[in-house]
């Protein structure tokens, strides 16, 4: 009598199992033949240009959306690049930067491992290679700042971890 219940109890399971599967498959097909909302409603563009029209020009895609003189600065503004020695009436702006390095380094993975090393007291550092001595090295720099007394707190916060740092003085 106990053989034939778990006969029973199993023979229901699967059963049970088969059905929900049956159902499960029929709302799959349901869903997917189900119409996508607002597919209908929109506007269907022609992909053939013909480039006689064109003369030349691109098309915007987002000239309707522009209100009147809205976005014109963007499709006319060019910006004016001075040749170095010309002379204009333009100042000269003189910009400071500083960086903190924490090593430079001749393999890529060591530059990693000192990144990381950075990452972990919450810094984000920035690797830069750069060619010395005819072989590539790899610069592990934390930075721009715009005082040295910002760069400095950054370069005592390494030396706290144990990290060496040194103050890099850039000027433009």
């Amino acid at each position: 009598m106990a053989r034939t219940s778990k006969t029973a109890i199993f023979w229901s399971f699967a059963a049970g199992v088969v059905v929900s599967l049956i159902i499960t498959a029929g709302v799959f097909i349901w869903v997917n033949n189900a119409p996508i909302p607002f597919v209908s409603k929109v506007q269907q563009v022609s992909s053939s240009v013909d480039e006689r029209l064109l003369d030349g020009k691109s098309i915007d895609p987002n000239e309707k959306l522009y209100a009147a003189g809205q976005g014109e600065e963007q499709r006319q503004g060019v910006a004016t690049v001075n040749a170095a020695g010309a002379q204009d009436n333009a100042e000269v702006i003189n910009t400071e930067r500083f960086w903190v390095q924490a090593g430079e380094f001749a393999s890529n993975d060591e530059a990693e491992s000192m990144r990381a090393s950075i990452a972990f007291i919450g810094l984000d550092a920035q690797i830069s290679s750069a060619s010395k001595a005819g072989s590539r090295v790899y610069r592990v720099r934390i930075g721009p700042f715009d005082t040295t007394e910002n760069a400095e707190e950054i370069r005592q916060s390494l030396a706290d971890n144990g990290i060496q740092g040194t103050v890099i003085h850039q000027r433009n």
